[in-house]
This record gives structure tokens, C-alpha cells and sequence, in this order.
């Protein structure tokens, strides 16, 4: 019996592999639109799911999601303009579900 690494078992599942993708493809879409936050949100700001089109944007408390969102129109062009096919941009607070909100 063979051992596999994660990462083996990971690329050995299609379902897993395209999981692991978007979640590459949205770390990296932040890391390229991140200039647009002010220095002090960049650490409290982590890439949430990308799917079918939709962005989610994890803020670290309340006060966070409510100045990401004020940024979200900018930080939405900058995902388009970095090649991200993204066309609404979610911010919700880490660990919470109803404070969601699209922005088109």
C-alpha cells in the first residue's frame, strides 16, 4: 500500500484539484489588487471562494467589511483589469454568513 502527500491525493481528485485552483486562482487575484487597500487592512483582508463569477473577500471584524465594501467598486475594476473573470465582489466577515453583501 502507497502512501500519497496531500498535495498527490489532492491533483489525484478532480473534484479536489478544481477546488484547490480557484482558491490559487483567488489568493492570487488578492495579492494582485491588495495595492488598493490601505496598508493596514492588507493583513486583515484574506481571499475567500471565487466561483461561477463571484468573489468573496474575508475581513477580519466588522469595521474591516465595512471599509472593504466602501472600496469594493475599485477593488472590483482592479480584479478585472488583472485578468480575474469577476463580475460581483462579496465581503464577508470571517466566520459569519449574513454579512454579505454584492456588489455589481
Amino acid at each position: 500500500m502507497s502512501v500519497l502527500t496531500l498535495q498527490q491525493a489532492v491533483r489525484a481528485n478532480p473534484v479536489l484539484a478544481d477546488v484547490a485552483e480557484r482558491a490559487w486562482v483567488s489568493r492570487r487575484l488578492l495579492q494582485r489588487v491588495a495595492v488598493h487597500l490601505p496598508p493596514l487592512l492588507r493583513e486583515r483582508v484574506t481571499a475567500g471562494p471565487l466561483e461561477d463569477g463571484v468573489w468573496c473577500l474575508l475581513a477580519a471584524n466588522p469595521s474591516v467589511a465595512a471599509k472593504v465594501r466602501q472600496l469594493a467598486p475599485v477593488l472590483l475594476a482592479a480584479a478585472r483589469s488583472a485578468g480575474g473573470e469577476v463580475q460581483t465582489l462579496q465581503v464577508r466577515v470571517q466566520g459569519r454568513d449574513a454579512s454579505q453583501v454584492p456588489v455589481r
